[in-house]
């Protein structure tokens, strides 16, 4: 693995943990973005609260080989595969989940909020 990979994954990723080490692991690892067509629900939870972002795009999991180069615009649910020039659209995160991805996760989120109210 290369800093910035992606992680392309199937159904249910990340069913069978539900401590955070499994997302930790991950992120450490240099993973950039885990994409799959569904993830379980608290993986996705304790991924989010980490700062991993994870976008759930079925096309995207069946239309992209090993090896393809994807930019990813998190905002927007935007991941264009810029091998083959494919560009897919992920439900975009609501605006709270997008501004916890933002800044780190949740405790670095938290932080910054108690800073603003000082």
């Amino acid at each position: 693995m290369e800093p910035g990979d992606i992680i392309m994954a199937e159904t249910n990723f990340g069913c069978g943990s539900s401590r955070e080490i499994a997302p930790i692991s991950i992120m450490g690892s240099g993973i950039s973005c885990v994409i799959a067509k569904s993830f379980a629900r608290i993986f996705f939870r304790n991924a989010i609260n980490i700062g991993l972002p994870l976008l759930d795009c079925s096309e995207v999991v069946d239309g992209t080989k090993t090896g393809d180069i994807l930019e990813i615009d998190l905002e927007a649910g935007l991941i264009k595969n810029a091998t083959t020039g494919l560009t897919y659209k992920a439900a975009p995160y609501p605006d709270f989940i997008s501004e916890l991805i933002n800044a780190g996760g949740l405790i670095e989120y938290t932080k910054r909020k108690i800073e603003e109210r000082k």
